[in-house]
């Protein structure tokens, strides 16, 4: 029995050595595995993107624009994509809710109206990402864009000035904060012009609301208007049709909208919703997305003209393509 302890005490050995070994590579393939995790991110499963708009994705506008842009993204990064359209503000927070409890990695609210209910449940998902525009984003997983409008307004304003025979141009926009400054940065293209020109400003309650929107129009072509601008998302479709029925030049917005009365429709601001997602799902996926408010313009690329309309002078169309150009070179990037 004494002659079979040196072979026991060798097959200890062995057994403990192989173990150590096992655990040495286990711990190494963890540490590795550990490294890739962070190279890739928070979790190797597919990207999960929630989409939620106010309106409806055939508005040929603002929800329009969210749904081609975000939908052309999941082409190229291949994630996983829910849209939820036409909610109502009550709405909004269960429907969030419901996204980050499911673990959505990133939520994107298609407008102003998001940012409230965005802030209320962010708390309560830290892994979940929530982007909306033009609010308030006060925790650190949320994320608020908001568009420099001034400049650009200040663009529309010049060419309404320049293409108006009466004197009197008109804007048709949204009665809520995030708007107002466009609106000023209108009046100053406009009196930059020509002085006397005459500004009618048109509120409606909401982006949705097309009767009064319709309405505001009628009322301007009867003061003598000839050139409106209409920022109303839904309504603007309606606007441009009714203001093409009394031959009166309009200046879209969002997207190109010459398409819906090419011989009335100066231009249109576009407001590049593509390229605006281009920049949040990139930062996102390389893990720099900003917290908090973040500014995009004219030097971002997310505002300019579509083209002009053969009704529009060679030298109107040089004057706003000079202001455009001294705007953008005298502002940095992301609203630096």
């Amino acid at each position: 029995m004494l002659k079979l302890k040196p072979f026991f005490a060798l097959f200890t050995a062995l057994v403990v050595g192989l173990l150590l070994l096992i655990t040495s590579q286990f711990i190494t393939s963890m540490k590795h595995l550990e490294e890739v995790m962070n190279e890739r991110g928070p979790s190797s499963d597919i990207l999960r993107v929630a989409l939620l708009l106010e309106g409806p994705t055939y508005d040929q506008g603002w929800n329009s624009s969210a749904m081609e842009s975000i939908t052309e993204m999941q082409k190229r990064f291949g994630f996983s994509l829910e849209i939820a359209n036409n909610l109502k503000p009550e709405q909004i927070m269960n429907v969030a809710q419901k996204y980050a409890a499911n673990d959505y990695d990133l939520i994107l609210g298609h407008g102003v109206i998001f940012s409230e209910p965005f802030t209320r449940v962010a708390l309560q998902y830290p892994h979940t990402r929530f982007v909306s525009f033009n609010g308030e984003a006060p925790h650190p997983n949320q994320t608020t864009i908001r568009y420099d409008m001034k400049p650009a307004g200040k663009l529309v304003g010049m060419l309404a000035a320049k293409m108006s025979r009466a004197r009197k141009v008109g804007y048709i926009l949204v009665d809520k904060p995030p708007e107002l400054a466009q609106a000023e940065g209108f009046r100053e293209g406009v009196k930059k012009v020509s002085p006397k020109t005459e500004v009618v400003i048109g509120k409606v309650s909401d982006f949705n609301d097309i009767e009064n929107a319709v309405q505001k129009t009628r009322e301007m072509i009867a003061r003598g208007v000839d050139v409106i601008y209409t920022t109303g998302d839904s309504f603007n479709l309606a606007v441009i049709t009714e203001a093409q029925r009394a031959k009166v030049y309009t200046i879209g917005y969002i997207a190109d909208q010459r398409y819906i009365a090419p011989d009335y429709v100066l231009a249109s601001l576009v407001q590049d919703v593509r390229q605006c997602y281009r920049i949040i799902l990139e930062q996102y996926m390389a893990g720099r997305l900003p917290s908090g408010k973040v500014v995009y313009g004219l030097a971002e690329g997310v505002n300019h003209f579509s083209p002009f309309g053969p009704m529009v002078p060679p030298e109107v169309r040089e004057d706003i393509e000079r202001e455009m150009q001294r705007l953008t070179s005298s502002r940095g990037s992301f609203g630096g």
